[in-house]
């Protein structure tokens, strides 16, 4: 059995990844658990990366690089759960949990939180496109649900991204971004939140700042994933973006 089998028998969906960007044409609204469809992906791209993705199930993203810690969750042996060590050395800790979640273990530096249904992880079995190492499946457990101590870490958050009309309250997010060290960081983060209805809206304005501001091809790479992780189709942010860059932001 492999690792993605593992994961399948978890009840999660899945999606073959070029490197972390899905391969198909509409990104994590393909990802399936149809084994004819996945017999499919795996005969015309063998040796994929793959991604997977669950609703109702999170994952607390710790990234070591953004300063991510794991003893920062303060978890406990009663809250282990499925559990996979990324290729870039941190973790993707799976929970269950219910309604809404913000984009970020609020007050805790770098730890994400992706959501099953609209975004997805990279599965183990994968292998990082930058460090050549694997996703290793760390602990094969039942999803556990999300312990009560990080309950009102994760719920969604007081702010929302604003709506594309209000432009200058986007602008002090960036500013915000700039403010913190990395000028790109407060436009991807912007993307990470936004929520349904509002999530093409904040694409835009994130790339077209980009755009006007100079900003180097990794950072749109990064808002792209950051938008494949919040369920936008891949054509769709593809076009997008292009058409930001085009205009940028006066």
């Amino acid at each position: 059995m492999t690792d993605l089998d593992v994961m399948l028998g978890h009840g999660f969906s899945v999606g073959p990844l070029n490197g972390k960007a899905p391969r198909t044409r509409h990104g994590v609204q393909d990802f399936t658990r149809n084994p004819d469809v996945i017999a499919g992906w795996r005969r015309r791209w063998p040796g994929s990366n793959w991604g997977v993705t669950q609703p109702g199930v999170i994952a607390l993203d710790v990234d070591p690089r953004n300063g991510g810690n794991l003893w920062d969750l303060n978890l406990r042996p009663e809250h282990k759960t499925l559990t996979v060590q990324t290729g870039s050395g941190g973790w993707h800790i799976y929970y269950r949990v219910s309604g809404p979640v913000r984009g970020k273990v609020q007050g805790v530096a770098g730890i994400d939180v992706k959501a099953g249904g609209s975004g997805y992880l990279v599965a183990p079995g994968s292998i990082h496109p930058v460090t050549g190492k694997p996703y290793r499946l760390h602990r094969d457990a039942p999803i556990a649900d999300l312990p009560e101590h990080l309950l009102a870490l994760v719920a969604a958050p007081t702010f929302s991204p604003p709506s594309w009309t209000s432009r200058r309250d986007l602008d002090l997010i960036g500013k915000r971004g700039d403010q913190a060290g990395d000028r790109w960081d407060g436009l991807i983060r912007a993307v990470q939140d936004a929520q349904p209805g509002n999530r093409n809206g904040t694409l835009f304005w994130a790339a077209a700042r980009a755009a006007a501001d100079g900003a180097p091809p990794g950072v749109y790479s990064d808002l792209a994933a950051a938008a494949h992780q919040i369920g936008l189709p891949t054509n769709e942010i593809q076009q997008t973006i292009r058409s930001a860059q085009r205009k940028g932001v006066a």
